[in-house]
């Protein structure tokens, strides 16, 4: 009888662990089923995308009206972001697809730059047309490629996944069909030109050359004497300063590390730019005590700071608190102007004052001898054409960037409507609405969207 009665304790075990097994397989086997699926949408997404980008180009060199060509231009701007959803989406390993992402962001961006032109009252530019044209002719190419690919999995001769049961699998594609999408990027990358538009993804705004750079190239004892007159050091703790190596891309400069006198590690890093040995950044890595000063202290100690350091007549612009410290935004002002490009950033500790943080890269990047155009727009010829709902707290003059970081020299209305607050730049030399921001008062600062 016992025997019997173990046996049949056996018989449920085994049965209940291949039964636990196979739920399991198929729980997998149904998991890999629908990402497979997504994956496949993806695909199939994508190459309806770039046949409805070609469709779409190719209307917006035929159409003479102005209407469609808004229309045809935004829609060009929608399915390239949804095409660089789609290529995101598959599963391409290690494989970097930047150029396809660039093509897409770009012919999207440029189309939508071309539709701001039209609306505006602007004509489109020969030059503007061939470069359409370039991007029709590229579509083209890559649309093909996709459907030699779409034909190959169709016949079987590319799988999207070997099947079989294994937790994990479809975590990348199989090699062949990553590697034709790898051959399809390089391929982009080898044979579409340099676009240079007034956009976010130009290949001029990637490339954007330091312009607050000045003095003569130092050398790494000369960085090491900067670093330690510059950080903000109220304790008067003795440093070990050390140079790490050099950084490479828009600013040259020295790493430098900062360390105390008996510790191993460095408490404080900043990189110093080669030419003029100016600090771009710095972050002292200190843990932050209890909060003992308030919001007020704190930009004036970043005021005072700014100021020892060399950066002069600046305004305070917008803050954020967290982890125990407050990082506030300060720009320039010449001649009245806000210049909204040249911010520079500090980090204050609110248990002591002390500066924990500065990021100038803007500044070096953009602060120059600048001369403004002339003010045609009046403040009150402003004031005449904003809605009439609109509550105006103030209006000064401000330089900002449009999205392909040209200047704009702007009247900035601050205003309310319902109890929310509103920044609207108004282009002072022709009128125009050239950016609006709504201002956002939270527990941790003021941010803008």
């Amino acid at each position: 009888m016992k025997k019997t009665y173990l046996w049949l304790i056996g018989i449920l075990l085994a049965g209940g662990i291949i039964f636990g097994f196979w739920t399991i397989s198929e729980r997998a086997y149904s998991a890999e089923n629908a990402l497979e699926a997504s994956y496949q949408r993806g695909f199939f997404d994508l190459i309806d995308q770039v046949n409805n980008l070609n469709l779409l180009i190719s209307k917006s060199l035929v159409t003479s009206s102005d209407a469609q060509r808004i229309m045809t231009f935004t829609t060009i701007w929608h399915q390239a972001e949804g095409a660089r959803t789609s290529l995101s989406q598959l599963p391409l390993g290690q494989r970097d697809m930047t150029n396809s992402q660039k093509f897409f962001a770009q012919l999207g961006d440029f189309s939508y730059s071309l539709s701001k032109k039209i609306v505006n009252g602007e004509k489109i530019t020969p030059e503007e047309w061939e470069k359409i044209e370039d991007f029709k002719k590229y579509s083209q190419d890559l649309s093909k490629k996709l459907r030699e690919l779409q034909d190959d999995v169709a016949a079987g001769r590319i799988k999207w996944e070997n099947r079989g049961f294994a937790l994990g699998k479809m975590n990348k594609l199989p090699q062949a069909m990553a590697d034709r999408f790898s051959n399809i990027d390089q391929k982009l990358k080898d044979e579409v030109p340099t676009i240079t538009y007034d956009g976010p993804f130009s290949d001029h705004v990637e490339n954007v050359k330091p312009m607050g750079l000045t003095g003569s190239t130092i050398t790494e004892t000369m960085a090491i004497n900067l670093a330690a007159d510059f950080v903000d050091n109220p304790g008067k703790y003795k440093y070990d300063i050390s140079i790490a190596g050099k950084t490479k891309g828009n600013i040259r400069a020295y790493s430098v590390e900062l360390t105390r006198k008996g510790e191993n590690n460095p408490e404080v890093v900043m990189d110093i730019s080669e030419k003029g040995g100016h600090v771009i950044w710095y972050l002292n890595t200190r843990q932050i005590g209890a909060q003992k000063i308030g919001f007020k202290e704190a930009v004036d100690r970043a005021r005072t700071f700014l100021s020892s350091r060399g950066y002069d007549n600046m305004e305070a612009t917008g803050s954020l608190t967290q982890d125990g410290t407050i990082t506030i935004t300060f720009v320039p002002k010449n001649k009245q102007v806000l210049l909204y490009p040249d911010f520079v950033k500090i980090e204050v500790a609110l248990d002591n004052g002390q500066v924990v943080g500065f990021d100038s890269t803007a500044y070096l990047t953009f602060h120059r001898q600048r001369s403004y155009p002339n003010i045609k727009i009046s403040k009150q010829q402003v004031i005449d054409r904003l809605n009439k709902n609109l509550k105006v707290t103030r209006i000064r003059l401000a330089l900002i960037h449009d999205s392909a970081l040209k200047e704009k020299l702007c009247y900035e209305v601050d205003g309310e409507l319902k109890e929310e607050r509103y920044l609207i730049y108004i282009n002072a030399e022709n009128g125009l609405e050239e950016q609006i921001l709504k201002v956002v008062e939270t527990d941790k600062g003021t941010v803008t969207m």
